[in-house]
């Protein structure tokens, strides 16, 4: 028979073999573990936070593009305006009350115009003060020249709208 002192001794040593088995097993296993890649939670997790920020850069991007065809359409318009402003005074040296419609195309975008030519009331009736008679005393006569741009008809709000003050020949 063992004596207590020896199978003391055999039980620690014993118990000292497996626990170094399991911990080098524990080694092991937890390396594999980090060598099998992620888990099926992480993969989720991180699919998810991709969608939600391409899904946020996508909408930013979608409304960029809106606002710079917007942006286009009012800047063509505005030139649109200003052509059809300029051509009208090239053609009327002489301005009287008038309104025209009508359409001006550029650069391959169509847009529907309204002119008007209205007189404005003489300088005193408006409240300037001064001297804004002629040699002969009575005021020249002055004109607004006013082109509103529509690109969906005559109700649509103007997306673009010019107005130029003008001075007449003096009234006879």
């Amino acid at each position: 028979m063992l004596s207590f002192k020896a199978a003391l001794d055999e039980f620690e040593h014993s118990a000292r073999a497996i626990i170094s088995a399991r911990r080098s097993n524990v080694r092991i296993n937890s390396h594999r573990q980090g060598a099998r890649g992620f888990t099926l939670i992480e993969v989720l997790v991180a699919l998810a936070l991709v969608a939600v920020v391409l899904g946020g850069t996508l909408g930013v991007v979608r409304e960029s593009i809106a606002n710079q065809a917007h942006l286009e359409r009012r800047l063509l318009a505005q030139w649109a305006a200003g052509n059809v402003l300029d051509q009208y005074l090239l053609e009327h040296e002489q301005l009287n009350v008038d309104k025209r419609r009508g359409k001006e195309n550029l650069y391959g975008r169509r847009f529907d115009y309204a002119l008007t030519v209205r007189k404005l009331p003489p300088p005193r009736a408006r409240g300037l003060s001064g001297n804004a008679s002629n040699a002969g005393g009575t005021p020249p006569t002055e004109y607004v020249v006013l082109v509103e741009i529509r690109d969906g008809g005559p109700r649509s709000a103007p997306i673009a709208r010019i107005e130029r003050q003008r001075r007449g020949v003096a009234a006879s």
